[in-house]
């Protein structure tokens, strides 16, 4: 694969990230737990931008206020626009973020980190960088996560991507009902390989 094709995948999956976390922040109420970090809020701030997937100058931009619970989002989505870029807000221990995040490139940029409580200059310059690496961190595991469903055919294309389109499609508010049930579907895919393998076994048991 040569570099503009890592490019142009990068974006595509950074693009089905940023519309997965919103469906899920907007059917969790922002609130999610987060592997290695418990629960965390993660919310679409004051910042939107989606665009045409194949025609960037199509461009709707938000600002203001919660443009991604705005009709106008919403209208956007279903004329078949992804978000290429947000502002997130994200808020741990009371602790707060905001960063601006692309989905080309995944980058941030613009990030403002909670206050910094330390009072020596060195000290601060270190819990500046722990604030930095931990909100990397919190993206890293929302971006596993996401991998982790996005690469399972079976959740992504016959559960997930139903929901979100159901999401979409919608102008009415939702709730956590909305979002698919993942856990509940490996434990039962985990139960039927058991049946099927209990099955194989009485069939090769000897008469």
């Amino acid at each position: 694969m040569n570099l503009a094709d890592l490019i142009e995948t990068r974006r595509f999956l950074g693009s089905e990230f940023m519309m997965w976390l919103w469906f899920k922040s907007e059917t969790h109420d922002g609130f999610m737990e987060v592997d290695g970090h418990g629960p965390v809020e993660v919310v679409y701030d004051d910042r939107l931008v989606l665009e045409a997937y194949l025609a960037e100058t199509e461009r709707n931009t938000l600002k203001g206020g919660s443009p991604a619970y705005s009709a106008e989002a919403k209208v956007a989505l279903q004329h078949g626009k992804r978000v290429s870029r947000a502002k997130l807000r994200v808020i741990k221990d009371g602790r707060e973020w905001t960063f601006a995040f692309k989905a080309e490139g995944m980058d941030f940029s613009s990030v403002k980190i909670p206050s910094v409580l330390s009072k020596e200059e060195e000290e601060k310059f270190y819990e500046r960088m722990y604030l930095l690496e931990e909100l990397e961190e919190i993206v890293d595991a929302l971006y596993a996560e996401f991998l982790s469903i996005r690469l399972d055919d079976e959740l992504w294309h016959h559960r997930m991507v139903p929901a979100m389109r159901k999401w979409v499609a919608t102008d009415e508010p939702v709730d956590l009902s909305w979002y698919p049930d993942l856990q509940g579907q490996a434990v039962a895919d985990e139960n039927v390989a058991d049946e099927e393998a209990a099955d194989e076994e009485v069939a090769e048991a000897p008469a």
